[in-house]
C-alpha cells in the first residue's frame, strides 16, 4: 500500500516561526512529514468564489441596462455577497497556513504580497479614472494584502486564530463600537476619500474570516479533500489558479457583454 506521507527535509531559516524545533548558532535543518496530496477543497473554494463573484458583478451590469433589479438593500444580493467573500477569505487564511507551515516561506510570501498590492493599485487607479466620485480605496485586494500581513503571526497558533476570528465577528455584531469607522472619519479628509465607493471590504469583521481560515487549513478542511463538481472540476481549478488575473480583468468583458445584450434586445 503506497503511503501518502513523504519525508521533507528543509533548512530552517526562520526558526521563530516553527514550533518545537531545536535551534543553535548554525542553520537548523528539520525533517517533517507532510501529505503529498494538496487540499483541492481550498482551491475549489477559491474557484467557486471567482465564479460567483462574476455572476454578482454581471448581475450589477445587467441592472444598469434594466434587465434585472439589483439592490444591496434587499434580501438576496447582500447574502450572495456574504457567501462569496466568506469563500474567498476562508481560502486566503487556509492558504496562508498550508503555504507557511511548518516553515515561513518569506520569499514566496512577499512575492505574493507584491502581486496582490499591484493588483490593488491597478483597481484603485482604474476606478479613479472611471468613477472619480466613488473610486475604490479599500476593496478586496487591498483587504487581502493587509489581512495577510496581520494574519502571519497566527499561523503558528491556529487555535488562537480561530478564537480571535470568532471574537471579532461577535464583537462587531454585538457592539456598536468595535469597528474602524473612526479611522475612516480621521483619514477621509486628509486622504480625500470619496463619500461613497464602488467596493468596500471592511477590515473588521472580515479579518476574522481569514483567521478562521487559518484554523480551517490547520484541520485540513475537516478531512474534506474535494467537492465532486463533475465536468466543472477543470474550469474551477483553472480559475482558482489564475484567480488574481481573472479578478482584475473580468469586469470589462462582462460589462461589454451586458452592453451587447442591451443593443440586441432593447
Amino acid at each position: 500500500m503506497k503511503s501518502d506521507i513523504t519525508l521533507d527535509c528543509k533548512p530552517l531559516t526562520q526558526p521563530w516561526l516553527a514550533t518545537n524545533v531545536p535551534t543553535n548558532d548554525r542553520i537548523t535543518t528539520i525533517c517533517m512529514t507532510t501529505p503529498t496530496t494538496r487540499i483541492h477543497l481550498i482551491d475549489q473554494m477559491r474557484g467557486i468564489a471567482i465564479i460567483l463573484m462574476a455572476v454578482f458583478h454581471f448581475s450589477y451590469d445587467l441592472s444598469a441596462f434594466h434587465f434585472i433589479t439589483f439592490s444591496m438593500h434587499g434580501s438576496f444580493f447582500p447574502w450572495f455577497r456574504f457567501v462569496i467573500v466568506t469563500l474567498f477569505f476562508l481560502s486566503v487564511g487556509a492558504g496562508l497556513y498550508l503555504a507557511h507551515t511548518p516553515i515561513f516561506q518569506s520569499k514566496n510570501f512577499w512575492l505574493r504580497e507584491l502581486k496582490i498590492a499591484a493588483g490593488a493599485v491597478f483597481i484603485t487607479l482604474s476606478t479613479f479614472v472611471m468613477y472619480p466620485r466613488t473610486w475604490v480605496w479599500f476593496g478586496v485586494l487591498h483587504f487581502i494584502a493587509l489581512a495577510s500581513l496581520i494574519a502571519v503571526p497566527f499561523i503558528r497558533f491556529p487555535k488562537a486564530a480561530l478564537i480571535t476570528g470568532i471574537c471579532i465577528f461577535l464583537l462587531f455584531n454585538l457592539t456598536d463600537w468595535f469597528n474602524l469607522h473612526f479611522l475612516w472619519q480621521t483619514l477621509r479628509q486628509p486622504l480625500h476619500l470619496p463619500p461613497g465607493t464602488q467596493d468596500l471590504t471592511r477590515l473588521i469583521p472580515w479579518l476574522g474570516m481569514v483567521l478562521i481560515g487559518i484554523y480551517f487549513g490547520h484541520v485540513r478542511g475537516f478531512g474534506i479533500k474535494r467537492i465532486p463538481l463533475g465536468i466543472l472540476n477543470k474550469p474551477v481549478d483553472f480559475l482558482s489558479k489564475h484567480s488574481l488575473i481573472f479578478y482584475i480583468v473580468h469586469q470589462a468583458p462582462l460589462f461589454g457583454l451586458a452592453w451587447l445584450l442591451n443593443a440586441i434586445f432593447h
